[in-house]
């Protein structure tokens, strides 16, 4: 049977705050007890400590740690609907449907647009649009991209697009004045919440001088575990806080490997959050609960924490019954040793905690995994003396997509081999032992002069600047080589023929490709930064809305009805979850719409047409390549990238004049058996003036009853100061064009 003992740590709250309750533990064999320093007052602090001495339990300091919350708020918590705007402010303030104060009041003034925010276990998702109010009146403007209840000084987890953190303090000012009184009255033990790194652990020991016990919640903590376990005298793993970081099903397997870790360095773990949950309004567990609580023990935990089933429930003494009734049996039918021990050591040599970023409910990144190529923290000083490559707006736009993600696998600039492959095999060269390489069908590269590509060496960095001259990324050259421009337009485009936009684009082109991987320290910036998400963020929204299948939709212009048509087709065609609306918002040809009216198109269908919750909003920093078929099939896997199972594709997807048949974008995901990502094929729409609604049909030209807009119509009655029908385009998306062209406003792209 099972040799050591399995402790018991309870927490004490308003159900427990009696003497007797706490010589009732004591008989029941309690080891430890605590408050959640979060939600009490150091008075509580202190008479929980005394009380405790008293009866003769050892109490446990459990820090709030640095953790950012939101503070209080209405009596009962508010409702946010999707849609809503919200500001966030530094001060101090009680939180509203409108407002919401973040602490520490230090992250305020550093998040940045294009935020993405998570309050109370992801009830609200929030998107930053605007901080340009911080200074004067110490709030942001941010907008809830998913809408949800929020109570009082819940846990906050902020998604950067740069993966940016927050340097915090390692113990708040309360937590402070707690060790003050916990040295006072001879408290040997803190949980450490939100251990970060060994060098945190080591400052709660010199300022607390107690037995550290590191509570293990957060990506940090997973990241430096191996120095925390070091330093720290036990572990804790607190589940709910560790599933707002990583996704849900990852959080039992990291709790194996986590309690491996620790009994390799002869370190104990303890496991907290949800043991016994239902018990906090019933006599019983579910059976989920008591197996959870079997899986846990035989993991190898060294101890067990009740939370809220004894500091609020209705019973519990009941609860610590029940745990302990648990135990026993346990203890008397199974061995000696943890049975999960092999399970875990093959989860430490996948190196399995370095690997749960990514939820497994949504389709797999193409490649396998979404490549990170960002660089958190300050630009290193050693980069202003590198030599420099100046980007241009393209060019930048394709390092920012690598870097993020969005072309995985790709990892850098193109090397020569891929080149070619992808030239010829639509494929990246294979690697290893395979025998194909990854489809990929538009050479990603960075073209410079030869008499730059010249001072450059092979296998040396190189740093990257935007147009105004500033440091943005590095390449770490592997490469350099040139191509034959006339082969290369014909590979790609299948023709040479240079009133070809793409074929146009070639012959402009520097004569030598510079290839390797890339780093990226700064993002681009430009107005709609605000509605630009990462590949991770849109996976992460994605799951918490509950998403496994996501149909995504192309466009470069504002929708219209045969839009919407397609969109709630494809929604039902793929039985999709949800909806994810990609528009592209790079340069784009005359007679396209700019970015502002597609914008405000769009906001304008999330707030009053599409049905809450089965749709995201995001642009995409990207522009055309004119590569016909190809570009569908690129179009397709980055949008595979963003969590994407499903794609559209329309008649003559991303066509280029006369170059392509209408239906070769169609044609081709039929070459590639092995893409991920489902097409959702769609041919010509029209409207039925007989049937008054849109149809999709082959024949749709023979009817006379098919009613068409160009968009060359379309752009001709705007100019013209009239309206499209409204069968054609909805009248607040018209009434909202015309009135941005009445101002002023750029409205289409120019010629040139």
């Amino acid at each position: 049977m099972i040799q050591k003992k399995i402790k018991i740590i309870v927490t004490l709250g308003p159900a427990t705050r009696d003497e007797a309750s706490l010589r009732n533990m004591k008989s029941r064999g309690v080891d430890f007890v605590r408050v959640n320093m979060s939600h009490s007052s150091l008075e509580d602090q202190g008479y929980f400590m005394r009380l405790a001495r008293k009866v003769g339990i050892p109490f446990i300091l459990d820090t709030e740690g640095s953790q950012i919350r939101n503070s209080a708020m209405k009596e009962g918590g508010v409702v946010i609907p999707e849609g809503s705007l919200v500001e966030l402010y530094r001060e101090r303030i009680v939180g509203d449907e409108k407002r919401i104060t973040l602490t520490p009041a230090s992250v305020v003034p550093k998040l940045e647009v294009g935020d993405i925010i998570y309050i109370d276990f992801n009830s609200l998702i929030l998107r930053v649009l605007d901080t340009s109010p911080v200074e004067k009146n110490g709030y942001v403007i941010s907008q809830a991209i998913s809408g949800g209840r929020v109570g009082s000084n819940k846990a906050v987890i902020i998604d950067s697009g740069m993966q940016r953190r927050y340097d915090l303090p390692s113990l708040s000012p309360k937590d402070l004045e707690a060790i003050k009184i916990a040295k006072q009255e001879g408290i040997g033990h803190i949980a450490f919440s939100f251990a970060r790194s060994g060098e945190d652990v080591r400052r709660a020991r010199e300022v607390s001088g107690m037995n550290i016990i590191a509570k293990i919640e957060c990506l940090d903590g997973l990241e430096n575990l191996p120095d925390i376990i070091k330093e720290a005298d036990a572990l804790l793993i607190d589940r709910g806080d560790l599933s707002k970081e990583i996704p849900i099903e990852h959080v039992p397997l990291a709790q194996k490997a986590i309690i491996r870790l620790a009994e390799k360095a002869g370190k104990e773990t303890y496991v907290a959050t949800n043991l016994l949950e239902s018990m906090v309004e019933k006599k019983e567990p579910t059976r989920a609960e008591v197996h959870d609580i079997i899986s846990t023990i035989l993991d190898g935990a060294s101890g067990l924490a009740l939370a809220a089933e004894t500091a609020i429930g209705k019973y519990p003494i009941g609860s610590i019954n029940t745990l302990n009734k648990i135990i026993r049996h346990t203890g008397e039918v199974m061995p000696s040793s943890p049975i999960h021990k092999d399970v875990a050591d093959r989860l430490i040599e996948t190196d399995y905690l370095a690997r749960i970023h990514t939820g497994a409910a949504l389709i797999e990144p193409h490649g396998g995994a979404l490549v990170n190529r960002l660089h958190r923290g300050a630009i290193p000083r050693h980069v202003e003396q590198l030599p420099r490559i100046s980007l241009t707006s393209e060019q930048y736009m394709d390092l920012e997509q690598i870097a993020i993600g969005t072309f995985s696998p790709i990892e850098g600039f193109m090397g020569s081999r891929d080149v070619e492959s992808v030239l010829v095999d639509m494929r990246l060269a294979p690697k290893g032992g395979e025998s194909k390489g990854v489809v990929w069908p538009i050479p990603i590269v960075l073209d410079v002069d030869k008499e730059k590509a010249d001072s450059l060496s092979v296998g040396s960095d190189i740093a990257l600047t935007n147009e105004k001259g500033n440091i943005v990324g590095l390449l770490h050259l592997s490469e350099k080589f040139s191509y034959d421009r006339n082969k290369f337009a014909r590979e790609l485009y299948g023709t040479d023929d240079k009133t070809h936009p793409g074929v146009r684009m070639v012959y402009a082109m520097k004569p030598v490709f510079l290839g390797g991987k890339v780093t990226l320290f700064e993002r681009r910036q430009d107005p709609y930064k605000s509605y630009e998400l990462t590949p991770r963020q849109t996976r992460r929204i994605f799951e918490e809305n509950g998403w496994s299948r996501v149909v995504g939709f192309h466009t470069r212009n504002v929708p219209h009805r045969g839009h919407e048509f397609i969109q709630e087709e494809a929604l039902r065609q793929s039985e999709a979850d949800g909806l994810f609306v990609h528009p592209v918002i790079g340069k784009k040809k005359a007679g396209d719409f700019e970015p502002l009216p597609i914008i405000k198109a769009y906001e304008i269908m999330m707030e009053g047409v599409y049905p809450k919750g089965k749709t995201v909003f995001g642009t995409y920093a990207t522009f055309s390549r004119y590569a016909g078929p190809r570009e569908a099939i690129f179009t397709a896997l980055c949008r595979k990238n963003f969590g994407c199972s499903h794609f559209v594709v329309g008649r003559d997807h991303t066509g280029v004049g006369d170059f392509y048949a209408p239906t070769a974008s169609h044609e081709i995901f039929d070459k590639f058996s092995d893409l991920g990502i489902v097409p959702v094929r769609f041919g010509k729409v029209f409207y039925s003036n007989r049937l008054k609604k849109h149809m999709m049909g082959n024949a749709a030209d023979t009817l006379d009853e098919a009613l068409h807009v160009s968009g060359t119509e379309a752009r001709k009655m705007f100019l013209k100061g009239v309206a499209p029908p409204e069968w054609f385009m909805r009248p607040e998306i018209s009434n909202m064009i015309l009135r941005l062209i009445k101002e002023g406003k750029e409205v289409f792209v120019n010629e040139g």
